[in-house]
């Protein structure tokens, strides 16, 4: 039995040292599963509408859209205003808006859409009029929404789609060259940066290609119709301004066609151009509204589209709200109006679907609107504050039924006295709930990066009552964490603390310094409350009032080590780590003493959590491992001791016949 277990012995080690050389030389080890470290911190902010060339703004309604900390405004330029004959542009008041906006020190989001009717494929007769645009809103009349002729010409006079120096545009294909003419007038160094002395790098850098793409009032050509659209914008954009970012039309996630980005992208798939030029867009971007957790849901469909594909683009929210019913215009006799939300649960639903957006990866993050503009409602839509006394029993004005009784209160701001419409709110120009919603946003919500999601509170710990979603800021070592009930009953929030208080914020800028008990904060989530989804009265789209829990991270985590006790030339060691719901582990440092000398660094900030350590028979090894959070908090270490044997290899004598 001895020998045979000699022999055994012997196998081990021979097969150790086969797999030690099938390793290649050196120190061997395996990554780690850390926290991940985030890409670019998130969100940036912005918000439609703080002025466009149909509603330019005045000084006051700049200063309420600075107010917000928002950095971008999103408005759309109009190729069949801009274009009104062939060949004839006036950029007159998109020239004026422009200016306007980057001397106010706003980065500006512009959408390029609207097909002249003279360039719709089909030549149409010419139409007698077209309705005044609503306020405050992207719309598009039928022949606007049409596939524009010379799309599928060549972009360039050399016959190719391929920008490069010194190149033309094609002025067979229409669409390219409105999207050149307009990257070129407004890009940093362009035909307006030239005519005014900006300096360097100011102008307009961030174009997308049309607007919902995926809604037939906005686009009725085909899905390969946009591809092209998008192909060719994007390549127009970049001969205009090599610079140049450019958005993928943002979507509306029509639930007719969710599957419109990805498709686009499956067309792009067999492109031999799209690899190369980055598959004609640089950023998407997408909308939500009402149902607060699909912010998740479409900026996360989108990044998985992307991953399918080896591709990372920065993801962008562009437009989310929800229009209030209990202010005016909205219908404040109508409690279950479908869509719509109290103000103090739009307020909530700005903080709710900034955090479910920025979980999935969402870069940028833009509310709808500054003001209530013209909502969905003609242009011109007024009427005095009412209780349903002035509806018809169409829900259009007895006085007037051309038209509706009641509005969109979509905006951080009522309307001013002279609005284009929705004129005789009672306090004109004042802030709504939703205003100190997003301003906390920007205040304390930037920077982060997503941490961890938990739906405690019920006997499914991943669909419980409450959400909690948690984020870290790296420039200040703090966890962010959002809570609030997901349903229509009040919860009772426990969560472990990482510090010895914390600062809590409500969505209506209260705040107020919280200390934990016995190592928790104990929080009353107040119930959910909105029932507007008509689909659906037991859906709560909008969960009850959430929570910002802001608190430094000053607890180290916990770190394990392990290796055989006894090793001949080779030493593997395994380590690993637990932050709990900290800010997770950022790296390991592990350090080693031979024979009870002094330790000396091995690995150091490493992100591996194995390695194999060389030894020399006959001596002890101490290893230390120590773990650090990614708030620099360091674990107590860890000691690891193996002893090197000398091997007798005298020990079998293998039988030799003779």
């Amino acid at each position: 039995m001895a020998t045979k277990l000699r022999a055994l012995t012997l196998l081990s080690l021979l097969l150790l040292l086969l797999t030690l050389l099938m390793a290649g030389p050196g120190r061997v080890a395996v990554e780690a599963n850390l926290a991940p470290a985030g890409a670019v911190p998130s969100p940036d902010y912005g918000i439609a509408f703080i002025s466009s060339a149909e509603d330019p703004a005045d000084e006051q309604m700049y200063q309420n859209g600075l107010s917000t900390g928002a950095a971008w405004n999103r408005w759309p330029v109009y190729w069949s205003t801009v274009e009104y004959w062939p060949e004839l542009y006036d950029w007159s008041t998109q020239d004026a808006t422009v200016q306007a906006d980057l001397a106010h020190g706003l980065q500006l989001n512009l959408i390029l859409l609207g097909t002249p009717w003279f360039y719709v494929t089909g030549q149409p007769a010419a139409p007698t009029s077209l309705p005044p645009r609503p306020a405050g809103r992207v719309s598009l009349s039928a022949p606007e929404a049409a596939t524009p002729e010379g799309l599928y010409e060549p972009v360039f006079s050399d016959g190719s789609d391929i920008p490069g120096p010194g190149k033309q545009i094609n002025p067979a294909n229409v669409w390219a060259r409105f999207v050149f003419l307009a990257v070129d007038r407004y890009r940093p160094g362009g035909v307006l940066a030239q005519a005014n002395g900006w300096p360097a790098g100011v102008g307009v850098t961030h174009w997308e290609m049309w607007n919902e793409p995926d809604l037939p009032s906005f686009w009725d050509g085909t899905l390969p119709d946009y591809a092209r659209l998008l192909k060719v914008g994007f390549m127009a954009a970049r001969q205009a301004d090599a610079n140049s970012q450019v958005l993928f039309g943002a979507l509306a996630n029509n639930f007719q066609y969710l599957s419109f980005y990805d498709d686009v992208l499956a067309l792009y798939d067999a492109d031999p151009l799209a690899g190369p030029f980055n598959y004609f867009h640089d950023i998407l971007a997408t909308h939500n509204y009402f149902v607060a957790e699909r912010s998740w849901w479409h900026v996360d469909r989108a990044a998985q589209s992307l991953a399918a594909r080896g591709l990372n683009k920065p993801l962008w929210l562009n437009e989310s709200g929800v229009p209030a019913w209990d202010d005016y215009p909205g219908p404040v006799w109508d409690p279950t109006s479908g869509l719509r939300a109290t103000t103090s649960e739009q307020a909530d639903f700005v903080i709710q679907s900034a955090l479910y957006a920025t979980y999935a990866g969402a870069d940028a993050i833009f509310h709808f609107q500054l003001y209530d503009g013209c909502g969905n409602q003609p242009r011109g839509t007024d009427f005095p504050p009412h209780n349903g006394e002035l509806c018809d029993e169409n829900g259009m004005l007895i006085t007037d039924p051309n038209f509706p009784c009641a509005g969109d209160a979509n905006g951080l701001f009522s309307n001013p006295a002279d609005a284009a419409c929705f004129r005789q709110h009672p306090t004109p120009e004042a802030p709504r709930p939703n205003y100190d919603a997003f301003r906390l946003l920007t205040t304390y919500f930037r920077e982060v990066e997503p941490l961890w999601w938990l739906r405690p509170g019920g006997p499914d710990p991943s669909d419980g009552p409450q959400e909690w979603l948690a984020f870290y800021r790296p420039g200040s070592g703090e966890r962010i964490v959002g809570l609030w009930a997901r349903y229509g009953q009040p919860e009772t929030a426990l969560l472990p603390a990482t510090s010895s208080s914390g600062l809590l914020l409500t969505p209506d800028g209260q705040s107020q310094i919280v200390q934990p008990e016995n190592g928790f904060y104990t929080l009353l989530l107040p119930a959910a409350t909105n029932h507007n989804a008509f689909w659906d009265p037991n859906l709560f789209a909008i969960g009850g009032r959430p929570y910002l829990l802001i608190e430094q991270d000053t607890l180290p985590p916990q770190v394990n080590a392990s290796a055989p006790p006894i090793a001949w030339d080779a030493i593997f060691l395994n380590w690993s780590g637990d932050d709990g719901l900290g800010s997770g582990l950022a790296n390991f440092d592990v350090l080693v003493a031979v024979d009870g000398g002094a330790f000396t660094p091995w690995l150091t900030a490493t992100a591996l959590t194995g390695g194999r350590y060389p030894a020399e028979p006959g001596h002890t090894y101490t290893f230390q491992v120590t773990g650090r959070d990614r708030a620099g908090n360091v674990s107590e270490p860890q000691m690891v001791v193996v002893t090197a044997l000398v091997l007798d290899f005298h020990g079998y004598q293998p039988q030799i016949r003779r």
